[in-house]
This record gives C-alpha cells, sequence and structure tokens, in this order.
C-alpha cells in the first residue's frame, strides 16, 4: 500500500469519526436547544447526518491531511502522536461548538463547550489509533 492509499484511507476514517463525533455533540449538547430557531438533529432529522458527512469529505484535505503528514515525518513517537492528534481534536472541537452554536444557544440552553472538547478530543485520540493500525499493516512504509 502506498501512501496515497494510505491517506484515502484515512480520508474515510475521518469522515467517518467526524461524522460520529459531530452527532454526537448533537445529541450531547444540541438536543438541549428546544426551539424551532436551531436546525439541529432533532428538527431536521437525518438530513443532519449529511450535513455533517458532506463537510467531512471536504474538509479533510485542508485540515487533518497536511497535518497528518507534517506529523508522520516530524514527529516518531506514538505517544506525542497520540498527544497531538487529540490537543488537535481539542481544538477543532472548540471551533466546531462555536460554529454550531452561537451564544445566544449557549447561554439560554446551558451549553457546555467542555462536551466538544472531549467528543473531539475522543475524535482526535482515534484518527491517531486509526492512523497507527494502517501504517502498522505495512511495515516497511511505517513514518
Amino acid at each position: 500500500m502506498g501512501q496515497m492509499t494510505r491517506y484515502l484511507f484515512m480520508w474515510l476514517a475521518f469522515v467517518i469519526l467526524y461524522s460520529v463525533a459531530v452527532t454526537g455533540l448533537e445529541v450531547w449538547e444540541g438536543n438541549k436547544i428546544t426551539t424551532t430557531e436551531y436546525y439541529g438533529l432533532r428538527n431536521i432529522g437525518l438530513i443532519y447526518l449529511a450535513v455533517t458527512v458532506l463537510p467531512a469529505i471536504g474538509l479533510y484535505p485542508v485540515t487533518l491531511l497536511p497535518l497528518s503528514v507534517l506529523i508522520g515525518k516530524v514527529i516518531k513517537p506514538m505517544p506525542v502522536r497520540l498527544l497531538l492528534y487529540c490537543a488537535a481534536g481539542c481544538f477543532g472541537g472548540i471551533w466546531i461548538f462555536r460554529s454550531l452554536y452561537d451564544d445566544y444557544f449557549v447561554k439560554g440552553y446551558g451549553l457546555n463547550i467542555s462536551s466538544a472538547v472531549l467528543v473531539f478530543g475522543a475524535f482526535g485520540l482515534a484518527y491517531a489509533l486509526a492512523d497507527h493500525y494502517i501504517a502498522s499493516r505495512h511495515p516497511s512504509e511505517r513514518r
């Protein structure tokens, strides 16, 4: 398996993990919002899943792919890579939380940004483990 194939698998892993993380955040925090002003999982149902998958497809090449290549070339110890991906996930979770929920919803419905940090930190950890697993399947091409 070449590097290109490996990153295609990681793209698929990203789309799945990102969609699960955004949906998990929506279930955890978004379901607290009970107004029809907010179009979340409760209001638009399964369309919400499409709304999470489609951006994930375009988000990977401009965000996590360059970061994965850079981390893979520069950082060799697995625990450090796990920590970096987890931190990147936490920061991404903060960005996603702020994108999904404006101050009106955060204050009015008691939404908590730490849930996004936890969910996306776990996303980063799962992504790092998937990356390690895919790389370990072909040791001749390990980073």
